[in-house]
């Protein structure tokens, strides 16, 4: 059995905090940069803070929609793996009314 770890978010502890950034969702394909990380093959925490599902997916694409990305819920938290060589995600909303925020870092 693999053990688990809290979450723990890189850049923290940096005089300026880089741990965190954040994107105001719309229904159009938006490109999100996420924070400068020591971490690689780590984990990525999103925050899917508002009343609108989105969806997401690695890089970036033009071609994401609701219907083909990683779906995430109003108002949920979610962890996934953060693949090396990652710098932005791609995300859509089902409508306006979300604000998707981005941790990197380890554990779960």
């Amino acid at each position: 059995m693999i053990p688990t770890f809290d979450f723990q978010p890189d850049g923290s502890f940096n005089a300026t905090p880089t741990c965190s950034t954040q994107i105001a969702v719309t229904t159009a394909v938006q490109q999100l940069t996420l924070p400068a990380s020591l971490v690689q093959n780590g984990t990525m925490r999103l925050v899917n803070n508002g009343a609108q599902n989105i969806a997401w997916c690695y890089g970036v694409n033009a071609n994401l929609s609701m219907t083909n990305g990683v779906l995430m819920l109003a108002n949920t938290v979610e962890s996934f793996g953060f693949p090396a060589g990652v710098t932005q995600i791609s995300v859509i909303g089902a409508a306006t009314g979300s604000t998707l925020v981005a941790s990197v870092g380890v554990g779960s």
